[in-house]
């Protein structure tokens, strides 16, 4: 005599007194876990994206807060950060990249032009020494003015 299925909830009927014939007891089903579709995401970091980010950022703010002046050291950074976005993985976060690359040559860009302007300058006979009491001058002129 096979056992009876099991009713809802898991209560099986009793059983009648006596040996049992051997067979397997219905197992439950078994409960599997809703699966949810995730979007693909993005994993890990693009670390040589963030460094070209970063190096061309800094030329960028070394060139503006400096005039153009600090052109000798703010290119080898701005070629730095060209070199880590082409070096950076192109399946890892690839906006990262882009911007890390946009951003690098357009340092490079601008450390190349701020290098022929002051040179260009300075071969004219323009010296920094001037510009800066120019710059005193002016600054000194509207003091007074507004006051």
């Amino acid at each position: 005599m096979a056992d009876p299925p099991p009713l809802p909830g898991g209560w099986l009927p009793p059983q009648p007194p006596g040996p049992s014939p051997p067979s397997q007891a219905p197992r439950p089903p078994e409960r599997q876990a809703p699966v949810f579709v995730q979007p693909a995401r993005e994993q890990g970091t693009n670390g040589l994206a963030i460094a070209a980010i970063v190096c061309a950022v800094s030329s960028i703010a070394l060139l503006g807060l400096s005039l153009g002046l600090a052109f000798p050291f703010s290119l080898p950074l701005a070629l730095a950060g060209w070199v880590c976005a082409a070096r950076a993985r192109r399946d890892l976060r690839p906006g990262q990249r882009k911007t890390g690359l946009v951003l690098s040559i357009a340092a490079v860009a601008l450390c190349a032009l701020a290098a022929v302007v002051w040179i260009v300058l300075i071969s004219a006979g323009f010296s920094v020494q001037e510009l800066q009491e120019n710059l005193e001058r002016e600054l000194e002129r509207q003091r007074r003015a507004g006051s």
